[in-house]
C-alpha cells in the first residue's frame, strides 16, 4: 500500500499538529450531516410514502418494502454544495411485480404516489424512478425494484429499471450497505502506541494536565468518504469542463472501502490519519480492467453484485474517466498542502479549499469551543499566533468564537 503522502508531508509533523489536523476534519464532518431533527423528518417522510404505496389496491403492490439506500444507509451522508436540500436514497421494492416490464413498473409507482394530493406537485422524473422535491429540507429519491433477474445469488440482489435502456438493472444497495459496515467496523492495527495513547503517557509520566480531550475519527472510512465527497462537490460546481461528469459517490465509496479494507488487513499505522491518507492515495488502484464480448471495459464492481458495475458510463464518455483522476490528483494536492501550514488562520484556508468555507469555520470554531469548555480547569491560553500554551505569558482563552464569528 501506499504512504508517500503521509510520509513525505505529515510524518515530521509533531504529534499535536497531526491531532489537529485530524480533529478538525472530524469537527468539519460533523456540520456536514443532517440535523437529529432532518433525520427524523425524512424517516416520516418516507413512511408516509411508504404507507401510501403499501395502501394500494394495485396487486403489483402487495408486499411492498422501502428501505433507504445509499449514503443515508452507510452514514455517509455530506450537505450539498450552496443548496439547503439533502439528497435521500430509498428502494421501493415490490416482489410482486417480478414479470413486468421495467418502464410500466416505474411509471405505476409514479402514479401511485402522484395519486395523493400532498405529494403531487413534488414529484419529478427520474431514469430510474422519481424524485420528491421538499423545498429547502432534502430529496427524496425513489426507485421501483423487483426480485433479482441476474442470478447474482447474493442475498439482497435486486433489478431496478432503467428508463433509457428499457430494462431490468443488477443492483444490491441493500447487501452493498451489509459489506460496507463489516468493512467499516474493521480496526487499523497501529505501531506501539497511537498518537492520543503516547501523548496520554507523556503527560502521566510528567504529571503534567490534560489538554481538552481529542476528538478522534468517529469510524475512518466513513468520514473519508465524507471528506472526499466534499471536496468532489466544491471542485465540480459550476465547473463546464466537466459538467456533469464528476465520479459519482458510489464510485468513491466502493474504491476507498476496497482500500481500507486491504489496508487494514495488511498494514500498521502510526495514527489514524495516516490510515485516512494511505485510503485516499491506494484507492484508485482498485479501478478493474474486463473483457467484456471481446471488449476491454474498466469496472468498479458492486462487491455484493457482480452484474452491477458502477463505473459503466466510464466505457462510452472518456471525460468521466478524465474527471475522475483529475478530481483525485486535486484532493490529494489539497490534502498536501494542508500539511504545509500550521497557524489556525492559515489552515482554516487551507481547509476552505478542500471542504469549503462553511465547514472549516464550523471546525475550527468547535475546536475553539472545545478549549474553552476546559480553560479553567486546565490553565489554557491561546498565543495571538494561535498555538495553544499553558504559561501565563499568553492571551487567556476568551469564552467566544473566532474568525468573525
Amino acid at each position: 500500500m501506499k504512504t508517500k503522502l503521509y510520509n513525505e508531508n505529515f510524518a515530521a509533523l509533531s504529534t499535536k499538529q497531526r491531532t489537529l489536523f485530524t480533529e478538525l476534519l472530524e469537527y468539519a464532518c460533523q456540520s456536514l450531516e443532517p440535523s437529529k431533527t432532518k433525520k427524523e423528518l425524512a424517516e416520516q417522510r418516507y413512511m408516509s410514502v411508504g404507507k401510501w404505496l403499501a395502501d394500494s389496491d394495485d396487486p403489483m403492490f402487495e408486499g411492498v418494502e422501502i428501505y433507504p439506500q445509499g449514503s443515508q444507509r452507510i452514514g455517509t451522508t455530506s450537505k450539498p454544495v450552496f443548496r439547503a436540500e439533502f439528497d435521500l436514497d430509498f428502494i421501493c421494492y415490490l416482489p410482486n411485480a417480478e414479470g413486468s416490464h421495467p418502464d410500466i413498473c416505474r411509471q405505476k409507482v409514479i402514479a401511485r404516489i402522484k395519486e395523493n394530493g400532498n405529494f403531487e406537485d413534488l414529484v419529478s422524473e427520474l431514469n430510474r424512478g422519481c424524485r420528491l422535491n421538499y423545498a429547502d429540507e432534502f430529496h427524496l429519491d425513489i426507485t421501483p425494484a423487483i426480485p433479482d433477474q441476474n442470478n447474482a445469488n447474493e442475498y439482497g440482489a435486486i433489478s431496478v429499471p432503467d428508463k433509457k435502456l428499457k430494462e431490468w438493472k443488477a443492483s444490491n444497495p441493500k447487501g452493498y450497505a451489509e459489506d460496507f459496515d463489516l468493512i467499516a467496523k474493521l480496526e487499523p492495527k497501529y505501531i506501539g502506541f497511537s498518537d492520543r495513547m503516547f501523548a496520554n503517557a507523556a503527560l502521566e509520566a510528567k504529571n503534567i494536565e490534560e489538554l481538552p480531550k481529542h476528538t478522534l475519527f468517529k469510524g475512518i472510512l466513513r468520514r473519508a468518504v465524507q471528506i472526499m465527497k466534499r471536496h468532489r462537490d466544491l471542485l465540480f460546481f459550476d465547473n463546464n469542463n466537466y459538467d456533469g461528469k464528476a465520479p459519482i459517490s458510489i464510485i468513491i465509496t466502493t474504491l476507498a472501502a476496497s482500500a481500507y479494507k486491504e489496508l487494514v488487513i495488511q498494514q500498521s499505522f502510526n495514527n489514524e490519519l495516516e490510515v485516512l491518507l494511505t485510503v485516499v492515495e491506494s484507492m484508485t488502484g482498485y479501478i478493474e480492467t474486463k473483457v467484456v464480448n471481446g471488449k476491454i471495459e474498466m469496472w468498479v464492481t458492486n462487491p455484493k453484485n457482480r452484474h452491477e458495475n458502477f463505473a459503466e458510463k466510464w466505457n462510452v464518455d472518456s471525460k468521466r474517466v478524465e474527471a475522475f483522476h483529475y478530481w483525485h490528483s486535486d484532493f490529494v494536492e489539497k490534502l498536501r498542502e494542508l500539511a504545509s501550514v500550521t497557524l489556525l488562520p492559515l489552515i482554516k484556508e487551507k481547509l476552505n479549499t478542500l471542504l469549503g468555507e462553511g465547514s472549516s469555520s464550523k471546525a475550527i470554531e468547535k475546536h475553539f469551543e472545545v478549549l474553552n469548555e476546559t480553560r479553567e480547569s486546565n490553565n489554557l491560553f491561546i498565543k495571538k499566533t494561535g498555538a495553544i500554551s499553558t504559561v501565563a505569558t499568553a492571551t487567556p482563552v476568551k469564552a467566544n468564537t473566532f474568525f468573525g464569528k
